[in-house]
């Protein structure tokens, strides 16, 4: 009798503790944002009162961003109460074609947005040969403005209640697209990826805040981008992204590989950490302070969603892959947070078993250990964290944008 009292304690104390398992909580979202074209938002970024949203819009008209379509797409920025009151808005546009993708917030309140436009092409007229004979007074067809590629940074600063103070521009020599902006001192730095022809490398500007850029600096010459990036304490910079070229003495160990880049404070490209697994590609899409990272590996069959913390470059102190079908968006508050698309179960959320692709926010403690599971209406294209509002997601339904706050 007591070898089978023992059998059964010893079965009883195997089987996975229910007080112990993560239970899978429900988010709302407080307000929705409807779009009728390709809107996108890129950044979000926060204040200790008021989530403020970046993006684009190629809608006609909007019920949330003021005025009307300028060219094929107006940049955006939008603040909201963290309830969802909407506070003010602003549309970045003008004749040209603009995008809006990040912002920063400056300690004067302001706010800057960085993002990109188009030049307007006009064509020279074909002159005339000789006397025209016009004996019908046809009125000739106006010549047709053109816009080129996207070729132009754009720097836009906003004042705390929704005024636009100063706009810069630099224009480039190919095809741009600005990811991120970041404030250091005196001078606002701006990573980003240029293109020419089928080749795109990382690059970094920096520009005083009256307007002056410096020169550009390149990273890589066919397959190096730049996602993210985030300012460290020695004033330096951690750029994140993909290559598969040679940065520094690193060579690519896969097709391409994910790419963790120091870059000093004048731009120079210090160090250089790969992430990769053989027959994968795989990209860092986000970092956040503390070096937690976040991005996707891609193999033949089957995508996985990667979150890492690193203690320095190379250095990993825990890293977690799950089935997926995006990258991992990730963001530091009191703890670590990610969202992506799951594909499959997470060992530590036993209930969660998606029948279809379905967006998630986890929350991580130390060593990677989930803490929580969060369901989402929608994917989430941006994400935050402060210890005033929380950890706030915006979600794209596809037809509609929505503001989710975790406390």
């Amino acid at each position: 009798m007591k070898r089978v009292f023992l059998t059964f304690l010893l079965i009883f104390s195997l089987q996975p503790s229910i007080a112990n398992a993560v239970v899978i909580k429900s988010t709302k979202v407080l307000i929705e944002l409807p779009y009728a074209k390709s809107d996108q938002i890129s950044d979000v970024a926060l204040t200790p009162v008021s989530v403020i949203l970046i993006g684009t819009t190629e809608s006609p008209n909007s019920p949330w961003v003021s005025g009307n379509l300028g060219g094929a797409s107006d940049g955006f920025i939008a603040s909201y109460s963290p309830l969802g009151a909407p506070l003010w808005n602003l549309r970045l546009g003008g004749i040209e074609n603009e995008i809006a993708t990040s912002a920063a917030l400056d300690t004067d309140g302001s706010i800057w947005v960085l993002g990109a436009s188009t030049s307007l092409l006009t064509p020279a007229p074909t002159p005339a040969s000789g006397q025209v004979l016009n004996p019908d007074n046809v009125i000739p067809e106006p010549v047709q403005v053109k816009n080129s590629p996207l070729n132009r940074i754009k720097l836009w600063q906003i004042s705390s209640n929704g005024n636009l103070l100063n706009t810069f521009e630099f224009i480039s020599e190919s095809i741009i697209d600005p990811r991120k902006i970041l404030i250091s001192g005196a001078n606002l730095i701006i990573f980003g990826n240029s293109y020419t022809k089928s080749n795109v490398s990382g690059f970094y500007i920096s520009a005083s805040k009256a307007g002056a850029f410096s020169p550009k600096v390149k990273y890589g010459v066919k397959t190096t981008q730049i996602n993210s990036a985030i300012t460290n304490s020695d004033a330096s910079f951690t750029a994140v992204g993909t290559s598969g070229d040679k940065l520094l003495k690193t060579k690519s160990l896969s097709k391409l590989d994910a790419v963790t880049m120091k870059v000093s404070s004048t731009g120079v490209l210090q160090v250089v950490g790969r992430a990769t697994l053989k027959s994968t590609t795989r990209s860092w899409s986000s970092i956040s302070a503390g070096l937690l990272q976040g991005g996707k590996v891609s193999y033949s069959n089957k995508t996985e969603a990667a979150v890492t913390k690193f203690s320095a470059i190379s250095k990993p102190t825990w890293n977690v892959r799950y089935l997926a079908k995006s990258s991992a968006l990730v963001t530091s508050g009191k703890n670590t947070w990610a969202s992506f698309v799951s594909r499959g179960q997470i060992k530590s959320v036993s209930a969660w078993k998606p029948k279809t692709p379905s967006p998630i926010v986890l929350e991580f403690g130390k060593k990677g250990k989930v803490l929580n599971c969060y369901k989402l209406s929608a994917p989430a294209v941006a994400i935050a964290a402060n210890n005033k509002i929380g950890t706030v997601l915006i979600t794209d339904s596809g037809v509609s944008f929505g503001l989710v706050v975790i406390n």
